[in-house]
């Protein structure tokens, strides 16, 4: 590792960088709120084309105050500056995708301007390797592109999005000089840190959607399977905080060390957004189930449940294969993962009242728990 990985390795999550946080815990909560209930396929598609451009904009700011520290009064003074963009891109979600897409759009040309200033300093530093045009392309160009699309009709507008987003990625792809310097300063615990503490608001939105659930329909019914509900995302909790970042930190540092560039970008840019979504749907399906306990759960609520907990557990083997772990370590619990969602929760979603739906997704939940405590007692490498 190089001396300047080395030194990066004691940068740990400001306070600051909490307070930047706040804005997304509404941002989950307000796309969260259109998957209550029986959502369609429509539904599911606008919360993914939604909340991934949020997604997008965090995880690179938090990139950004990984490679520049969170001290210094030019990232924090960034930081504030991005807040506006991203809290105008959740006040428009809930009609993003229609009358408030323009708003929604100059909310991403904001956060990338505002990122701008660091990166174009850092390139014109005369001992740096990062190109002009990089910073350049990677924001400006890409912002202009989200705010021209702000006066376009549908559908063009929605094609202007995904050129945006597609040119960072592109971007991304590129193996560059500057892209292994910026790749060895990294801090492999800052990155596990601050992507634990985006898993924490949205487990965060869980819990709230289960009390507020639970307030809304004050019944005894209600209150047990608002408790089962409480398990189920305790238990996911417990399988990412206690297994799954000593996974990560591991992974990221042979994959540092290795300079495997692609599995450092899909495992903290592309995966954990797989993860946090799935989580997302399954606390709306949770939602759905206190609401009315004693029915069964409506078609949208069923593909919430099972496929949440499927996409969290896919995520973690795609994070797992990333990082290097032989395939068949992964299959020997991401099989009974399959299975039990499969064998277990499927029909459970269909033929039994929501309460026991959602106990058996907790019991489900508890033996894929137990399942990775035993796979840590061996020291098995995993997520």
């Amino acid at each position: 590792m190089s001396e300047a990985g080395a030194e990066a390795e004691e940068h740990r999550a400001g306070w600051f960088e909490l307070f930047f946080d706040l804005v997304f815990v509404v941002t989950v909560a307000v796309l969260a709120r259109g998957l209550h209930g029986d959502p369609d396929a429509a539904a599911f598609g606008t919360f993914l084309v939604l909340f991934f451009p949020a997604w997008w904009a965090w995880v690179n700011l938090m990139l950004t105050v990984n490679v520049f520290g969170s001290a210094g009064p030019r990232v924090q003074g960034m930081l504030v500056a991005a807040m506006p963009g991203l809290g105008l891109m959740a006040a428009a979600a809930p009609e993003g995708l229609h009358s408030r897409a323009w708003a929604y759009a100059l909310g991403a040309a904001w956060v990338r301007f505002a990122a701008f200033g660091l990166w174009y300093g850092r390139a014109r530093r005369p001992d740096n390797a990062l190109p002009v045009w990089r910073p350049v392309s990677y924001c400006l160009v890409t912002g202009g592109i989200w705010a021209v699309s702000a006066a376009v009709p549908n559908p063009g507008r929605f094609v202007l999005w995904g050129l945006a987003i597609g040119v960072e990625v592109v971007l991304l792809m590129a193996s560059t000089g500057a892209g292994w310097e910026l790749y060895d300063e990294l801090s492999i615990d800052h990155l596990v840190e601050r992507i634990s503490l985006f898993v924490v608001i949205v487990l965060g939105e869980s819990v709230f959607t289960l009390v507020v659930a639970f307030t809304d329909h004050f019944t005894g019914p209600s209150g047990a399977t608002a408790l089962l509900g409480f398990l189920v995302v305790a238990e996911l909790a417990m399988v990412f905080f206690l297994w799954g970042t000593t996974g990560a930190s591991r992974g990221l540092g042979r994959a540092q060390e290795s300079r495997a560039i692609r599995a450092m970008r899909d495992s903290v840019m592309y995966l954990p957004f797989v993860l946090v979504s799935g989580i997302t749907v399954i606390a709306a399906a949770l939602g759905t189930a206190v609401d009315h306990p004693e029915h069964h759960l409506p078609p949208g609520a069923r593909w919430a449940l099972c496929g949440g907990v499927l996409a969290f557990y896919t995520a973690n083997a795609a994070i797992s294969l990333r990082f290097g772990d032989p395939p068949g370590m992964v299959l020997r619990w991401y099989v009974p993962a399959l299975a039990l969602v499969a064998v277990v929760l499927v029909p459970a979603s269909v033929l039994l009242p929501a309460w026991a739906a959602v106990g058996c997704s907790a019991a489900v939940v508890f033996a894929l728990a137990k399942l990775a405590k035993y796979r840590a007692r061996l020291r098995l490498p995993g997520t």
